[in-house]
């Protein structure tokens, strides 16, 4: 049962990649990175990273281990297990005249550490709540995986030459790695995940199949709780510790996926998406929809219609900085 409600609840991982830089930092030096609102994807190119936050113990990551870091963490970064002299991200970058930003902690010398850093949005912070539980970064080593590094190299071709598609093809292969991150991370973490031990209970992940499977039924906490075989309190308490969130809060949640995803694939009017995902009116999915994205769902699918041909500038790279082939000789 877990398996299968993860594998539902990943579904609705939607990814966009609002930005790409690499980094170099040289031994004896300190990338120090203050909080983003984004979600922080780092692949490791060349040397070895340690990587510290909040005062723990350094997490040694090699060349082809991807990093998630948490939004609103804060990050240090060096290319040894000495103490180095702080180089503060933000005031030593630059941006490549192809449109690369490049954070420089060499002072001139050659790097002992190379990453590429991605910037991404995920949408309702990862998937229903799967990446709210994860407080600390999430790293593995994906040496073994050839498609993650194929990849990063397509989407640096991509964004090095942008064209129709290429924001949402950067954000499906950014998916493809975030995915398998957190495959691997759920196999390797399972017996000691509690969100992934709450999903285990036969119980609480019938309710939550229940949701994924029809949306816009007229889910309520006590249905819910029928579903599981739970009382209502117990199921509710439950429910909130393993997903972070209450129950009606993830049946909005869900629904509004589902009129995202209806707005972006099909020409619907949008009084009959918002009947078919369980809202009685217009103007109260339009609030809720609003509320969730940012925009109204008439905004919304215009954006979606014209945003696979705009490439931001920032995503614009060179495939041979990012050490993904080797430079001509």
């Amino acid at each position: 049962m877990a398996n299968g409600t993860l594998d539902r609840m990943l579904v609705t991982l939607d990814v966009a990649v609002n930005a790409f830089a690499i980094c170099e930092v040289r031994r004896g030096l300190r990338l120090v990175a203050k909080p983003d609102d984004a979600i922080v994807v780092h692949y490791v190119l060349q040397g070895t990273m340690y990587l510290m936050v909040r005062g723990k113990e350094p997490i040694v990551c090699g060349p082809g281990t991807v990093v998630i870091i948490p939004p609103a963490t804060p990050q240090n970064i060096t290319a040894d297990d000495q103490p180095g002299e702080d180089v503060i991200a933000s005031e030593n970058c630059s941006m490549m005249r192809d449109g690369l930003l490049v954070y420089d902690a060499t002072k001139g010398a050659a790097p002992d550490l190379r990453f590429a850093c991605g910037l991404i949005m995920a949408s309702f912070s990862g998937s229903f709540g799967l990446l709210d539980q994860v407080e600390e970064p999430i790293a593995e080593d994906l040496t073994d995986v050839e498609i993650v590094r194929q990849a990063f190299a397509i989407m640096l071709d991509e964004v090095s030459q942008p064209r129709m598609g290429t924001r949402a093809l950067t954000g499906a292969l950014m998916k493809i790695c975030l995915m398998m991150v957190l495959r691997r991370y759920f196999e390797d973490t399972a017996p000691h995940s509690v969100m992934l031990a709450g999903l285990r209970h036969p119980r609480l992940g019938k309710a939550v199949a229940a949701v994924l499977d029809k949306p816009a039924a007229p889910h309520t906490v006590a249905s819910l709780a029928t579903e599981a075989g739970m009382s209502r309190s117990a199921f509710a308490r439950e429910f909130r510790e393993c997903l972070v969130m209450g129950p009606i809060e993830f049946v909005a949640k869900t629904r509004l996926h589902h009129a995202a995803e209806l707005l972006k694939s099909s020409t619907a009017s949008i009084k009959v998406i918002a009947a078919s995902i369980g809202f009685a009116s217009r103007s109260h999915f339009s609030r809720a929809f609003r509320d969730a994205y940012g925009t109204d769902p008439r905004n919304f699918r215009k954006i979606v219609s014209t945003s696979e041909i705009d490439a931001p500038r920032t995503l614009r790279g060179s495939r041979e900085r990012f050490g993904l082939e080797e430079e001509p000789g």
